[in-house]
């Protein structure tokens, strides 16, 4: 059985609304998910919640090398890694 749908239809700056169609483009996420992600974390949490951001430069710089395994330094142990922390 399908679950019933309502409409919510709200005014906003139209500023606003571009800013925001901008920023949401670039998480690949249309303005009607948001609003129904909104929504769904607010019941979740029980309270007004998500953080979404578009990483800054340098971190999206790093993200990506991460992601073609880039720059990673390994260690074997727990040990290694403290001895290498202390120095």
């Amino acid at each position: 059985m399908a679950s019933k749908t309502t409409t919510i239809q709200i005014r906003v700056d139209e500023k606003l609304k571009s800013q925001a169609n901008k920023v949401l483009a670039q998480l690949h996420i249309n303005m009607s998910e948001a609003i129904k992600m909104f929504l769904a974390q607010i019941v979740h949490q029980r309270g007004v919640p998500l953080e979404m951001r578009i990483p800054n430069k340098l971190t999206q710089k790093i993200m990506d090398e991460v992601d073609r395994d880039e720059g990673l330094h390994e260690v074997l142990s727990i040990e290694e890694l403290m001895e290498e922390l202390k120095d």
